[in-house]
């Protein structure tokens, strides 16, 4: 499988809204005990093996509005199968400390998605969106998907990274539509995980 994590590079992008996926694939290295820290195809990318196959965590470093770009690249050179490609990232849709597992569907209103279908030609792949939508109404989106989470829902966003891992490893065992069926239900406010490890440093 080939996790791609969507975001922004720069530190100043860092703990944005929009770097949902950033921070959800670099936990997913963390607990698999890799770093994405090689350069290909304008990513940055980590691998992992899991029952003697090799999967892949990625950066793409292309800026969100070009996803697509690096997506592609990755596509067109591994010849992936579409369902092999799973997608991490922020949803405006979902209320903050809620995530969704989806086989397949259209990319809304997200400009990185957007242009993962167009590049791909496909809306055929599996995804994770993680919600971002606060309480707080907002009148420019690009302005409020690049704004910094506030400190309580950065507690909720850490929550649902902390699962996340195991989402994957759920997926890579038991395929999607399990997966969904374990998931999906639990969407709102999702507990902490008893004894859950926090990312390093303390952040997501």
């Amino acid at each position: 499988m080939f996790f791609f994590g969507l975001g922004n590079p720069g530190d100043e992008y860092r703990q944005t809204r929009h770097n949902t996926g950033f921070l959800a694939v670099e936990y997913i290295a963390d607990k698999m005990k890799t770093d994405i820290n090689k350069l290909k195809f304008n990513s940055l990318y980590g691998t992992f093996k899991h029952k003697g196959e090799e999967h892949y965590l990625i950066k793409p470093l292309t800026y969100m509005n070009l996803s697509g770009d690096a997506v592609k690249k990755w596509s067109s050179s591994k010849k992936i199968d579409s369902k092999k490609i799973m997608v991490i990232y922020d949803d405006i849709d979902l209320p903050v400390g809620s995530f969704r597992i989806r086989k397949n569907g259209s990319a809304g209103t997200h400009k990185g998605m957007i242009s993962i279908t167009e590049k791909l030609g496909t809306n055929d792949f599996p995804r994770i969106r993680i919600g971002i939508k606060g309480d707080e109404k907002y009148y420019d989106l690009a302005k409020f998907v690049l704004s910094d989470f506030k400190k309580d829902e950065f507690e909720e966003i850490r929550k649902v990274i902390n699962i996340i891992p195991d989402v994957i490893m759920d997926m890579l065992n038991l395929g999607i539509e399990k997966t969904m069926t374990k998931y999906n239900k639990k969407t709102l406010l999702l507990p902490e995980k008893e004894g859950a490890d926090k990312p390093k440093g303390g952040e997501i």
